[in-house]
């Protein structure tokens, strides 16, 4: 993929994310109720909405906690291809079942995961709450790549604030990712200032209360952003060019970022830097 096309898409990207913001304010009027209520009049809006992002590979799914299932979905025959026309449930069988056999575990490890910490986490700290999942490799019927980013945020909570409902906004970020990365990552960040993260990264099985990037590497990130070069950056921070340098290559190898150009808009995505 040339440059032209990467920026092309990175452009695409930042379209889709202005829109889901855009859902995002608007989903107070979706969940005014427990149950979902007026669905095919927010199925239209949200169809609406994913014209401004359409060929750009993204999703956008209100996903029920309770059932496990999606409650609404826009895209998702465009994202996934082909699929026998089914139950939700058999619906969900028929994705995993084309998930690559790299990350056969990534059903259960991310739901054990995930149940796991939640629980742990106080309640007043459960608030601007984002899950963040990256990586997951697709192939579809036709053969077409799938490397599956999807940014959740709750839309309803019970009195205990655990996920009700989240809206999750789904984008295919097959040009983002190297082709032989076989691993996947998970970050939730919350807090009053969303300054609390919780990560997962399957190369190492590592749950840690530490972020994906260390302090240093998201100063070394924040001035490759800023277009410095290795060696203005190793000034600016009083490191060595070789620091540099292995940093920039650490953040490559544990996001699995096909280059910097990548790497920035991956670390962006989710909110690092």
């Amino acid at each position: 993929m040339n440059q032209t096309t990467l920026s092309q898409n990175l452009l695409g990207l930042r379209k889709a994310e202005a829109i889901y913001d855009r859902v995002v304010q608007l989903s107070d009027l979706i969940f005014r109720d427990e149950a979902l209520g007026n669905k095919q009049e927010h199925l239209q809006e949200l169809t609406f909405l994913l014209q401004g992002v359409k060929g750009t590979d993204t999703i956008l799914t209100i996903f029920n906690h309770r059932t496990y299932l999606p409650e609404l979905e826009v895209g998702q025959e465009e994202f996934w291809g082909l699929l026998p026309n089914e139950t939700k449930d058999e619906r969900m069988k028929s994705i995993l079942s084309i998930l690559h056999k790299d990350y056969a575990a990534f059903p259960y490890e991310s739901v054990n995961w995930l149940a796991d910490i939640f629980p742990k986490i106080p309640y007043e700290e459960r608030v601007n709450m984002k899950v963040h999942h990256c990586c997951m490799r697709f192939i579809r019927a036709d053969d077409k790549q799938i490397r599956l980013f999807s940014q959740g945020i709750p839309v309803q909570v019970d009195e205990n604030r655990n996920f009700r409902y989240t809206l999750n906004y789904i984008q295919n970020i097959q040009h983002l990712i190297k082709k032989d990365f076989t691993n996947y990552w998970i970050r939730i960040s919350y807090g009053q200032n969303s300054e609390l993260v919780q990560t997962f990264h399957s190369g190492s099985k590592d749950s840690s209360k530490r972020d994906l990037l260390s302090t240093r590497e998201k100063e070394v990130l924040l001035l490759i952003a800023e277009d410095l070069d290795t060696k203005k950056i190793a000034q600016r921070l009083f490191i060595s060019v070789n620091t540099v340098g292995n940093h920039r290559s650490n953040m490559i190898d544990r996001l699995g970022a096909r280059d910097t150009t990548a790497l920035v808009q991956l670390a962006k995505m989710t909110g690092m830097i």
